[in-house]
């Protein structure tokens, strides 16, 4: 593998253990706040939308979903528009746990870009941002 794709995945992993322990007192895993993250961006969101926006696959959201709402973070509501689309709002419970999970989502990140100019985290995002849209458009040729 190289250098550039252990990298990335050795970050990922990271940031998933990071999280693991930082919010398993709120009965959290790691892999839930990014999930959390795209609910509170976009309230309502069909589990759908969720897979597309995070690149993960419609069972895993379904997983997911289903853990968060057993937790109390969520809640799912049918569309009145089609019966098949379920919809996804955080709940009171997440509201007050969000203001911890984006304090130690900065905590990490200020973690993860210790030793970087301000130029090069700038830099840094940008090329990020190539990249990722990069990989979002190889999800439109499968």
């Amino acid at each position: 593998m190289s250098a550039f794709l252990k990298g990335i995945n050795a970050i990922s992993r990271g940031t998933t253990l990071y999280r693991d322990e930082k919010f398993r007192e709120y009965g959290l895993k790691g892999s839930q706040i990014k999930y959390l993250f795209a609910i509170f961006s976009a309230p309502g969101v069909s589990q759908d939308e969720l897979a597309c926006r995070l690149l993960v696959n419609k069972s895993n959201v379904a997983r997911q979903v289903a853990a968060l709402e057993e937790g109390g973070f969520v809640r799912r509501e049918q569309s009145a528009e089609d019966k098949r689309v379920w919809r996804v709002f955080p709940s009171s419970s997440a509201e007050r746990v969000m203001p911890a999970v984006r304090a130690a989502n900065e905590e990490w990140k200020a973690r993860l870009l210790e030793g970087l100019t301000a130029a090069e985290r700038d830099e840094l995002e940008r090329l990020i941002s190539v990249v990722e849209a990069n990989v979002r458009s190889t999800e439109g040729e499968r």
